[in-house]
């Protein structure tokens, strides 16, 4: 008589993440004698988002295709600005630890902390191009394949949260506080617009390709802000005034 082997579940959790790696904890049960069997396994590979902005990891194989991991929970900005992620069945949380760029005026970029291969890169929509400095914030709705949020329908908001400054020949910066004084910078050029009692930064990115925002500061803000680069816009803005041979109110 053929001896039937007793059946066992087996139950697996992603319980950390590294910038190229994935660690993975299985517990294998004996449905007979409930004996469990725990097994770590640790993935090497890259982090990666798919079209509709879901969080994947490709793990490296020796032989064949790598395999993909698609992490099907949501995702967040906790307060230092790094996305945190929880599962569906809201057992396992993972912390990813980057920092943000911003390339083009569709897509926001989560660079891996010490990683030259790893990042996400999300379709997104800017919320408003007219940004307030004031406010200190960048709002981003997650592009149209993101999935809803199951209670309110709507798609998932980012916020980058940071204070502006000036930098290099009236570039501008946006400074962000990731936690534990690490702070790090977006970096903008800048086309100057002068109007009555403002001025409009057209920004662009390191290429010098307009990112389809505006930044407007006031003339109280600006002097506020930066006093050095306060007068700085003013010269310039004589000098554009002398050569268009028209006088440009600020």
């Amino acid at each position: 008589m053929r001896s039937i082997k007793p059946k066992s579940t087996l139950r697996k959790r992603f319980i950390a993440i590294e910038s190229n790696s994935l660690v993975i904890e299985t517990i294998q049960t004996e449905s007979l004698s409930h004996r469990q069997r725990l097994r770590m396994l640790k993935l090497k590979g890259t982090w990666k988002a798919n079209d509709c902005n879901e969080l994947c990891f490709e793990a490296a194989a020796r032989k064949g295709p790598p395999k993909t991991f698609t992490f099907k929970g949501s995702w967040k900005l906790n307060k230092n600005q790094q996305i945190e992620y929880v599962s569906e069945d809201g057992v396992d949380t993972l912390i990813f630890k980057g920092y943000w760029q911003l390339s083009s005026a569709k897509r926001l970029v989560y660079f891996l902390e010490g990683s030259s291969t790893s990042r996400f890169e999300f379709k997104v929509n800017l919320e408003s191009p007219t940004l307030v400095p004031k406010a200190g914030q960048i709002r981003y709705r997650l592009g149209a394949g993101i999935r809803k949020n199951r209670l309110t329908g709507a798609a998932t908001l980012v916020i980058l949260y940071g204070e502006w400054k000036f930098g290099r020949n009236l570039g501008l910066i946006f400074q962000m506080d990731y936690g534990q004084g690490n702070i790090k910078s977006l970096e903008f050029g800048a086309q100057v617009t002068f109007g009555r009692n403002k001025v409009i930064f057209t920004l662009k990115n390191e290429l010098g390709e307009p990112l389809g925002i505006t930044l407007t500061m006031t003339h109280n803000f600006l002097e506020t802000l930066d006093a050095q680069a306060f007068i700085r816009l003013k010269s310039r803005q004589k000098e554009q005034a002398i050569e268009a041979g028209i006088t440009i109110p600020f």
